[in-house]
Parts: C-alpha cells; structure tokens; sequence
C-alpha cells in the first residue's frame, strides 16, 4: 500500500475515533450533570415520545454543549497517532466507564424522591407492622424486617385484617391507602418494587374485609355561603375572640377561597408542625399603581406570591396572585393586608393613618410606588399564632398560625351559621375550582389547582352538578341561577341549629361509660401512687406507674372530645331532620312564618366590633368613602 494512502488511513481512523471519545466524554459529563429527579420524572413522562425532540430546542435552564471545549486533532500531527496510543486512550476510558458502572451497582436501585411528608406516612405504617410482627416473633423467628423481606401476601392479608380489628378504619379507601404505604416501606428497604402479583392478590382481597365503600359527597362552599361563614365570624358568633385572629381568619378564608389554594401554603400545615412554613412578608407586594380608567388617579393593588406549594421539594411550581380593592369591605383581600400589616407595626415607611397610604400620588415618571415592609420583618410570618396565657392574650409574631387552629374555627363558625353539614376547608377549594375550571384554559386552570386535569376531575367535582338539564334537553327558557342557589351548601342553613351541648346533654356525657372506666382505672393508679409515697403526684414523675397515670388523663381528655364532637354532630342532625316537620306544622295551625322562633338580638363584648360588623357588609359607593378614620384604624390594628 502506498504510504500516501497509509497516511491518509491513519488520519481519518484518529479523527473517527477522536469524535467518538469526544462524544462519549460529553454524554457522561451531561449524564453527571443532569437533575435526577429530572431522569426520574421521565421514567414516567412521556416513554413513548422519546424520539420526539428538536434538535434544534435550547432549554435556557440547561447547560449548554459548548461548555465542554474537546480539541479535534485533524491536522498533519494526527497522522502520527499510534494505533497503540489510540488503544492505550480507548482502554482508559473504558476502565474509567467501568468503574462507574461498579460504583452504580453497588450503591443498587435509586430510591423514589419522595417528599418528607410521605415518608412520614410509610414510617408510620411500618410503625404499625414492627408491632403486628411483635406478635408472632416467637412463632415465626422472624424479625419485621424478615417479615417484610419474605413478602408473603398471606402475612400481609392478616396485617391488614388485624388493622382493621384495632383501630377505628371504617372506610376501604383507608384500608388501600394504609396497603399502598406498606408497600412503599417494602421498596425502601429492598430498593425494589414489591411483586405485581403480590400487590394484585393484597388489592383484590380488600374488600373482603367489608368495609365501607361510599363515598362521601362532594360539597362546594360558594360565595354566598362564604358570605354566611364571614357574618358568623364577625356578627353572629358569641364566643369571645381576640379581634387580630377575626381578621387573620377572614384573610385566610379569603385568600383560600379566591385561589383555590391548600391552606398548607398559607398557614403553618399539620404535616410541617414547627417548621414556620408559611405565608411572610416577603410574599406579599402592597403597591400604589396607575388606574387603567383614569391614569391621573391610582389605585392599591396587592401581589401574593405561593411559594410553599405541595410537592415542592419535587415539581411544585409557586404561584403568584394580584388583588385589587374590593367594592364590599368583608371580601376586600387588600384591606385585610394592610389591617394586618399596620397593626403589626410592619410598614418601612412612617405613616400616621390609614388615609395617608390611599392619598399616596405615583411620580409623573413612573407607574408604580411600592409600600414596603420592614427588612427585619421579611421572613416573618404575615399570619402569626394568638394564644391565650395567664398574663392575657399575646401575638405570637415569631410563630405562623397554625392549620389546625384555622380548621377548628372554621367548622365553628360553621355551627356558628348553621350549616347542616360539618365543614371542611376542602369545600372552598372544590367551589373554587369549579369557578376557576369554567374562567381559565386547562393549562392555567392545571396550574391553579397544582394538579393535572384528571386529579381535578376525580377529586374536585363537585356531586350536585348544579346545570339546567331541563333548559339543556327540552330548550325550554334557563334558570341557571335557581339551580345553582339550590345547588350552595347553606341552602338548607339555620341559624338556630345548636351549636354546643346544653346543661343535660353535658350531663349525659360524663356518665357515658367510657368516661366512667378510664376515670376509676385513672383513680386506681392515683391511689397506688400514693400509696408509693409519691406526694405530690409529680414526684412519681418517670416512673411506669406515673407514665399510665398520664397516658390514662390524655385518654380521658380525648375520649370526651371524641364523644362531645358526636354527641353535638348528632344533635345538629336532630335538630335539621325535625326543624322542617316542626315549620310546616306551625303554619298549617295558622302561625305566619315570620313569626315562628326569633333569634335574640346581637350583642357585642367590643364597641370596635359592631362598628367594623356593621362597617364590612355594605357596598362602597365610592372611594373617599372607602376610608372612616375611626373605624378604619380600628379594622387596621385588629382590635
């Protein structure tokens, strides 16, 4: 062969070859760089759309290719390249590759990235099944671990069997739900998947544990029942409430009904407990912007920005709101934030009253004047706990409001209005998207929501599907709104439903023998520790005996509740399934309607709450009248 030709040979196999070590070097730099939840989303979107992407798409968040500079050899020096040399390159990186490979095998299966709060689910679970196989060690010599390991679907059906036998699971999605997490404990400690069979067999055999499978109907809280919810906070309800929890409270009702929200985005959620997750004021923007009508005049506008979303250690994207002022003060958004703002002392700027802040003018050159907060204040929680102590009530301003304290008033103020049925926060968030899912395309509405379109659909529907089906089928004239007033949960709403146990009731309910048991087993282990010597009781603190007494007291404590919340849910059932056959018999005896059973009038424990009762549900007529000196700074410092 001519040497000519040997040459040029040489030239073309180094230059092949150093284009493939180029590309072998970019794929495993990329390969190292990737996200991996990234590499794990794709597992599960879009398998079968694989080849489906541009070359010529550029992802901004991305690296770009050019970040790795890799020098070509394909000049006259390239000729000289020693096959030995090219084989020496090759065997490198070869031992380099497998190496990787070696190192992936021994760390095994990557594990799902699930968030904290569903591996405190699983946990939990496999709490329960490290007591369950307590039970049968000694027969099986068998660790749960062992056990678990074993995957014998028999031990799994009697785990689920002897769930069901102690505890209060009534429902089968319960039974499934529980099913689902021991099956994520099982992944996490074998870094596999539990066998299909396995998972087939346990979910086809659930129902034989006859539990119950209705499910609960899907009830939506509208802007009329909302408006109920809000006259029983601030006008109806009896109960003594420091006035800065009735705004924060109408605040979050508000914000959780306007953006069809989960209230752990705003407030400190249960599954975060002392974590401070919750809505700061870095979150929220107040600012003074142009009128589109009349550009002389402005108007305050407030932007809030959802940044603790579900799933957002995953795919959770934040969301981002603007509020305007609002014609009626109980749903004005802006008002509320800057009652609340003002009344924690927590604006930049030094302003003497409310007024001054509506009066602000924008400069010619600009078309915003932004109202800001205190540095010091930004990663403080907007809506703090209020708790009551031996020294009076004190604002917590370090601590978010808590989920459970906004859940508790919540379906208080529903006995408060009335309602028949014992809310659930959920109920704004279905109303809500059902309002929403009719305003915005399925992208914004996907967005909104924080799910895709067929989660929406199966959990977010609600079950009275409040349409004309006569105007639809028959063509006959619509009364959409009819239907849809008969469709609101407050329909049915009186305000004379009880609203707590009376004198007799409460009576009843400590002889309830449940109570009367965990009482005398509480005297009996109080007796024992006197007999101990220890006196006080405290003294015997860290023993057993004192550790029963104690768990015994919170079980007393639990149980009333428990039985207290029965008892009222019973009562309120009673009192909506008799309260229709009591009005019709009244009338037909010639008693007019109006005059069947008053309610006594309202009174206040604070002359600033009438005032601002009185002030929140009549219509603005116009913005000078939107500020009243006296009872705007009242709302504003939340007394």
């Amino acid at each position: 062969m001519p040497f000519s030709t040997k040459r040029i040979i040489r030239k073309e196999l180094a230059t092949s070859t150093g284009i493939k070590n180029a590309a072998l070097m970019r794929n495993r730099y990329l390969l190292r760089r990737s996200n991996p939840s990234s590499a794990a989303d794709s597992c599960w979107e879009g398998q079968s759309d694989t080849n489906s992407f541009s070359d010529t798409y550029s992802d901004p968040d991305t690296e770009a290719d050019t970040d790795i500079n890799i020098e070509l050899s394909t000049g006259e020096d390239a000729g000289f390249t020693s096959e030995q040399e090219l084989d020496a390159d090759l065997d490198s990186e070869a031992e380099e590759i497998l190496k990787d490979i070696a190192q992936l095998r021994a760390e095994g299966p990557a594990k799902p990235n699930h968030t904290p709060h569903t591996i405190k689910l699983w946990k939990r679970e496999g709490d329960f099944w490290e007591r369950y196989c307590s039970k049968i060690m000694k027969k099986t010599k068998r660790s749960p671990e062992e056990q678990l390991r074993a995957c014998d679907p028999e031990a799994f059906k009697a785990y689920l069997r002897w769930r069901k036998k102690n505890s209060r699971v009534k429902k089968e999605s319960s039974m499934r739900s529980y099913w689902k997490r021991l099956s994520m404990c099982y992944m996490d400690l074998t870094r596999h998947t539990m066998d299909a069979d396995v998972l087939t067999d346990v979910c086809n055999w659930i129902p034989s544990l006859m539990l119950d499978k209705s499910e609960k109907e899907k009830h939506a809280m509208y802007v009329q029942d909302l408006y109920a919810i809000l006259h029983a906070l601030w006008v109806d309800d009896t109960k003594p409430l420091h006035g800065f929890i009735r705004v924060q409270i109408s605040l979050l009702l508000l914000l959780s009904a306007a953006t069809a929200t989960r209230p752990g985005a705003i407030v400190e959620s249960a599954s975060a407990k002392g974590s401070n997750k919750a809505l700061s004021f870095k979150n929220i923007e107040l600012l003074k912007v142009r009128s589109v009508v009349d550009p002389s005049r402005s108007t305050i506008v407030a932007n809030v920005n959802l940044e603790n979303v579900k799933n957002k250690e995953k795919d959770g994207k934040p969301k981002k709101f603007t509020f305007r002022l609002e014609g009626t003060p109980a749903f004005c958004i802006v008002s509320y934030i800057l009652s609340i703002g003002i009344g924690q002392g927590a604006l930049r700027d030094e302003f003497s009253s409310v007024r001054e802040i509506f009066d602000l003018n924008i400069p010619a050159d600009r078309d915003v004047l932004r109202i800001k907060w205190k540095k010091e204040l930004l990663n403080q929680p907007f809506l703090c706990d209020v708790r009551n102590t031996s020294e009076g009530v004190r604002i917590l301003k370090e601590k978010g409001f808590p989920y459970a304290k906004y859940r508790d008033t919540f379906v208080r103020l529903g006995r408060v209005a009335g309602f028949e049925e014992s809310l659930e926060l959920y109920q704004l968030r279905r109303a809500s998207g059902r309002n929403i899912n009719s305003a915005l395309d399925p992208v914004e509405r996907n967005q909104t929501m924080g799910h895709l379109g067929s989660t929406y659909e199966k959990y977010y529907t609600p079950t009275h599907i409040a349409r004309d089906f006569q105007s639809i089928y028959f063509g006959s004239p619509s009364e959409a709104l009819l239907i849809e007033s008969v469709a609101r949960m407050g329909l049915s709403r009186d305000r004379r439903a009880p609203t707590e146990l009376d004198d007799e009731q409460q009576k009843e309910l400590r002889n309830d023998p449940a109570l009367t048991i965990l009482r005398k087993e509480r005297e009996v282990y109080k007796e024992q520790l006197y007999n101990q010597g220890f006196y006080p009781l405290s003294k015997g603190e860290g023993t057993d005996l004192y550790k029963k007494y104690e768990e015994t007291k919170r079980k007393i404590g639990s149980t009333y509740q428990r039985l207290y919340r029965e008892r009222l849910e019973s009562a309120v059932r009673e009192f909506h399934e008799s309260i229709d056959t009591i009005e019709i018999a009244r009338q037909l005896s010639g008693m007019a309607a109006e005059k069947v059973l008053t309610l006594p009038a309202v009174e206040f424990e604070l002359r600033e709450r009438g005032t601002i009762a009185g002030m929140l549900f009549k219509p603005i007529q116009d913005e000078k009248a939107r500020i009243v000196p006296q009872a705007r700074d009242t709302a504003a410092t939340g007394i």
